[in-house]
């Protein structure tokens, strides 16, 4: 479908690609990844023809359409629907057509006009069915719905909505035109965590001839939507086979083969020096010389390995110690404009405790971590802090606060404590891929993903003891997010974190929050059981709550033998498979303890005498032996797990329905 041959482009300077090769074959969804700034975007715009190569070519098939989802914003009059149609522009215009044909046909006073119109109208119609023109309207609204919008907003003009939401609706434009060549410029950058799974669901289905290319830093997203993966790197296109987490352990193995054969190469080469210097003077050698000077030039350098794809830990001060109680909310709602935002929430977040807030976007996220900030007032009921928590809170406009003027290390350093020495500082500013002269660069100098890991680092120095993270990881790649992800993990204190980043909020949350349908509730859950519910099937709305149906009206003690019967239900159906776990543990354990006294016996050098021959056979045989045995057991032990876990996970999905019931 695409052939990319010998491609080069220099952009302000910089070699982007040079001598790239790739093809992308039909039904392929490919994940397009490397660091910001090394092409990617460009890269797109030159396979539709919007930018020019300097050498080589990019070859498609005839007739391929292709469609680009750009950063940049819809601004049109019409209405969404209408915006959504126009994105298939054969449709529109034989739409066009067909109404002024039913006009000329009133308005045609020969037989001959009349029938060569009836012909094209023929034609015309023939057309639009193949198109599916008839159902058009209802496949739009179903993918403006799965993108979040609702019926009521189908009529509303473009230009009424957000900037965000005009996004969206690009993005609906182009499922809706479903582009041979489809080309997705970080899809997921406006989206909700909901919505983002709605778009990974209806991806995946994708099972015939179209083609994607994605760019997205979102791990997660490129996990569960592709399955070849190419990496930009060093101006060259490198194809893997799988999504993100097979390149990596491919990108893995190939790097300790560079290591080896650099190594091997190295020696080899070392050999072949060492001949020429030794026998360069001596005539008997001259022959045996001059072939050794002719194979070291003949040898080609070998590939060093790049730098380590783990970025380097981030060491932040520990934050004093608060009350085990950090924030405690009773009844408390907020309204706008008379509109309730929500109501009724009673939250509890202990010390320690990390929090994942979800909802759509709209729901209340944001006035929510405003309220706690003491940003915002609430409209009824009360929030409270602990005793010595220490508060800091990161949005967008915490960028805004550094100042132009400083360096990165000055910043940082106007953020530290006291007796935070500059090691320290540069450690952590390490961590933040702030390494070397970088530290020297000024904020004015920074790009949008540089500016946002300062203003984390200015978060981490002010010895909060909570943080409230609304869209940290908006605008880094995917080595600054692994560090923002290792660091939140680590870190002692509280989080509140607001993130469309699946991987982030699963790592680093122990607890969800959701806010939903004018209510915040926790979730006895895990984020997958709860997006499993909040997403609905094609042509359902895409603002969830936390049940999948609509609730029934059960009395309570009902409801209470229905969760009991669940509990019972689970209880039962796992009984033996606890009962196998339990055992299959006790065998590990009696395994491995035998492994490691067998172990100790062979580190004695009295086991390798001359008398001890045979028992040392038997020593090495039974430790043989026991390796395939705890193999087994561990693998019945995974099997066994896994089937517990699945069947919890159904309980949970029924327990969430019945409190959802008992709720109203």
């Amino acid at each position: 479908m695409l052939t990319i041959e010998k491609l080069s482009k220099n952009l302000a300077g910089r070699l982007l690609l040079e001598q790239a090769d790739l093809m992308v074959h039909p039904g392929e969804r490919v994940g397009l990844i490397g660091p910001n700034g090394t092409g990617k975007t460009t890269l797109l715009r030159m396979i539709i023809g919007e930018m020019d190569g300097d050498g080589g070519t990019i070859r498609m098939r005839g007739g391929i359409r292709t469609g680009l989802l750009r950063q940049e914003i819809l601004s049109t009059n019409h209405s969404l629907l209408e915006e959504t149609l126009a994105g298939n522009e054969e449709l529109m215009q034989l739409r066009r057509e067909q109404t002024t044909i039913q006009a000329q046909l009133l308005t045609a006073t020969s037989q001959s006009d009349h029938e060569s119109l009836s012909l094209r109208m023929g034609e015309i119609d023939s057309r639009l069915t193949s198109l599916q023109a008839y159902s058009a309207e209802g496949r739009a609204a179903v993918i403006l719905t799965g993108l979040g919008f609702s019926p009521e907003d189908l009529e509303r003009p473009l230009l009424s909505f957000s900037g965000g939401w005009r996004m969206r609706a690009q993005l609906a434009r182009l499922l809706f035109a479903r582009p041979d060549l489809l080309l997705l410029d970080e899809p997921t950058n406006h989206l909700d965590m909901e919505t983002a799974t709605w778009l990974e669901n209806h991806l995946k289905k994708n099972t015939g001839s179209q083609a994607i290319i994605i760019v997205s830093h979102d791990r997660s997203f490129l996990n569960r939507t592709t399955n070849v993966t190419v990496e930009l790197e060093n101006g060259r296109l490198t194809r893997y086979a799988g999504p993100f987490d097979a390149w990596l352990e491919q990108k893995a193995m190939n790097l300790q083969s560079l290591e080896k054969s650099a190594t091997v190469m190295s020696r080899k080469r070392e050999e072949l020096e060492c001949f020429i210097r030794r026998f360069r003077a001596k005539a008997t050698k001259a022959r045996q010389v001059q072939s050794r000077v002719k194979a070291l030039e003949r040898m080609e350098p070998v590939a060093q390995a790049g730098p380590t794809l783990r970025p380097p830990k981030i060491r932040f001060p520990t934050p004093p110690s608060c009350a085990m109680e950090v924030v405690k909310s009773r009844n408390l709602g907020k309204s706008y404009d008379g509109k309730t935002i929500f109501s009724g929430a009673n939250l509890e977040l202990q010390r320690g405790q990390k929090i994942g807030l979800v909802g759509v976007n709209g729901s209340g996220k944001s006035t929510l971590l405003k309220l706690i900030a003491g940003e915002l007032s609430a409209d009824a009921g009360t929030i409270t802090l602990g005793d010595r928590v220490r508060m800091a809170r990161f949005a967008q406009h915490a960028l805004e606060r550094l100042k132009p003027e400083q360096t990165v290390l000055e910043s940082a350093a106007s953020a530290a404590p006291e007796h935070f020495g500059d090691t320290a500082l540069r450690t952590l500013l390490g961590g933040l891929l702030f390494s070397g002269e970088a530290v020297q660069t000024r904020v004015i100098n920074l790009s949008g993903g540089e500016r946002v890991r300062l203003a984390l680092a200015h978060l981490f120095l002010s010895g909060a003891n909570l943080l409230l993270l609304d869209e940290p990881a908006n605008h880094l790649d995917m080595a600054a997010r692994a560090a923002l992800e290792e660091a939140l993990t680590a870190y002692p204190g509280a989080v509140i974190l607001v993130t469309h980043d699946r991987d982030l909020m699963e790592t680093t949350c122990d607890g969800l929050w959701v806010v939903s349908n004018g209510t915040v509730v926790a979730w006895d859950g895990n984020l997958e059981s709860y997006l499993a519910q909040a997403v609905r099937e094609e042509g359902n709305s895409a603002n969830p709550t936390p049940s999948p149906t609509p609730p029934s009206t059960r009395d309570p003690r009902e409801i209470r033998r229905l969760t009991a019967q669940i509990r019972d239900r689970l209880r039962q159906e796992t009984l033996n498979s606890r009962k196998q776990l339990e055992k299959l543990e006790k065998q590990i354990t009696a395994l491995e303890s035998e492994r490691a006294t067998l172990q100790a016996k062979l580190a004695d050098p009295n086991a390798y005498t001359a008398d001890s021959r045979m028992d040392l056979k038997e020593t090495v045989t039974r430790v043989g032996l026991l390796e395939q045995e705890l193999k087994t057991a561990m693998t019945d032990w995974e099997t066994l797990s896994l089937e517990i876990e699945s069947r919890e996970s159904e309980a949970e999905q029924a327990l969430a329905q019945i409190r959802a019931d008992l709720s109203q």
